[in-house]
């Protein structure tokens, strides 16, 4: 009896069709459950188109990294060298799996799994791609057999999404690289959900440009313009969107409420395994914290969510700012035990309860991204057969992109509103007294 061939027809990608693996995979407790895992956390309080999910992202990831191993086997045979598809299949396996250990919310909750456990999300993905660890969901655990069947070693899927694999160098990059398949997928879909006009990106181009050369995956010189198209693009996402000042203040509020519930009260158990409503709807109906049900009010019904009073920004930054911020950076201490620290003087100074006050130093966030744009090994195939980096290909490009930053807060404070005049000037007064020295100099 043949087996009925399934399609899925997707808004971004179009039509795809799914291998027997990626079937098999995608009917999954674990993979399923990413139908309710926002891609983009909160982002729909900013942009109310972004309520694309996480489980069409693991099939474009998949889907695109089958297209991408199916071209270089015909562009670089030699080097490819796999006439029985494994290659193919480790890395839409792991395409389709390299989600399945994010929190609720995304990286949202993120920080609580690592105050937890010690380790971010890519972890708790490999422990349960090889079984160590299985989610509490019946019918979960079926993942590793599944690999398995079709003589996929799940160490190795778990090696590719964490970025440990190495027996063959240019299969991690199509799945952690400086351009993968990962990136190309939630760029688009990212642009195409929150309607956001800019940073427009050739996948197929970009794809038709790969090859390998000495193991590694490299661009043809031709592709130049697509490749710069691609990192302006992902620059532009994260000073709009990604870093957006709203989405990171509904962000702060919803992980306050969760640390509260999660870490303080332990209320939840296991929560890095439920659904973005199931921790919503508990942490707003079922918390016995009336801070916590509150603020939990306030994020999923949109009322009241804090707005900004105070905010250095990196682009305007001054030198005043810069003083300020190390008056804060020379107490040794934390990113939150400064936030904790600033948010205490503000709230005894407005007269308020500092649960109505957000101090965010979105420190974390920025060292991910800004690495992303200092690492610019990108290597192009001229039609010598010369292997050129970017730096050498284009200089004043290269060194436009290592020096450039996303416009985003390097310190920002947000309220209740009712409560918006009394933080402002209890900042104002803050502000003042910290860069005081700087303008009693002589």
């Amino acid at each position: 009896m043949s087996h009925k061939v399934m399609y899925i027809r997707e808004p971004v990608l179009g039509t795809i069709r799914l291998s027997r693996l990626q079937e098999e995979l995608l009917k999954t407790v674990e993979v399923q459950r990413l139908s309710f895992i926002h891609q983009l956390g909160t982002t729909f309080q900013s942009y109310p188109g972004a309520h694309c999910m996480r489980l069409a992202h693991a099939l474009g990831v998949s889907h695109l990294a089958g297209r991408i191993a199916g071209h270089l086997s015909d562009r670089s045979p030699e080097e490819y060298n796999d006439p029985t598809e494994a290659t193919r299949n480790l890395v839409e396996a792991a395409g389709i799996l390299h989600d399945i250990g994010h929190t609720p919310w995304s990286h949202t909750l993120e920080p609580l799994y690592l105050e937890l456990t010690g380790e971010d999300h890519m972890d708790l993905v490999a422990d349960m791609v090889t079984g160590r660890t299985t989610m509490p969901v019946k019918g979960a655990g079926k993942i590793p057999g599944i690999l398995k069947k079709y003589g996929i070693n799940p160490v190795d899927v778990a090696d590719l999404i964490t970025g440990r694999y190495t027996k063959k160098e240019f299969a991690q990059q199509m799945i952690f690289g400086e351009v993968d398949a990962d990136m190309l997928d939630y760029l688009q879909r990212d642009f195409h959900f929150t309607g956001v006009a800019f940073g427009h990106i050739e996948v197929d181009r970009i794809i038709s440009i790969m090859a390998i050369k000495k193991g590694k995956l490299v661009f043809l010189e031709k592709g130049l313009n697509a490749i710069r198209d691609f990192l302006l693009a992902r620059l532009q996402m994260y000073s709009s969107v990604y870093l957006h000042r709203k989405t990171r203040i509904v962000d702060r509020m919803l992980l306050g409420a969760a640390r509260k519930s999660v870490i303080e009260l332990n209320e939840i158990e296991n929560f890095m395994f439920m659904t973005d409503d199931e921790v919503l709807s508990f942490l707003e109906k079922k918390s016995a914290d009336p801070w916590v049900r509150e603020m939990a009010w306030r994020v999923k019904y949109r009322q009241g969510l804090f707005s900004q009073v105070f905010r250095i920004d990196s682009v305007t930054t001054s030198e005043s700012d810069t003083h300020f911020l190390n008056s804060l950076r020379n107490q040794n201490s934390s990113p939150k035990k400064i936030a904790d620290i600033l948010t205490t003087d503000i709230s005894q100074k407005a007269g308020i309860d500092p649960g109505y006050i957000l101090v965010d130093l979105p420190i974390e966030a920025v060292k991910i991204s800004e690495e992303r744009f200092q690492k610019l090994d990108i290597r192009f195939l001229s039609e010598r057969d010369r292997m050129i980096p970017l730096e050498k290909i284009d200089p004043p490009f290269a060194e436009y992109m290592m020096k450039a930053r996303p416009n985003r807060s390097l310190l920002t404070v947000a309220c209740a509103p009712e409560y918006k005049q009394q933080v402002k000037k209890a900042c104002k007064e803050i502000f003042e007294s910290a860069v005081e020295p700087l303008f009693s100099r002589k």
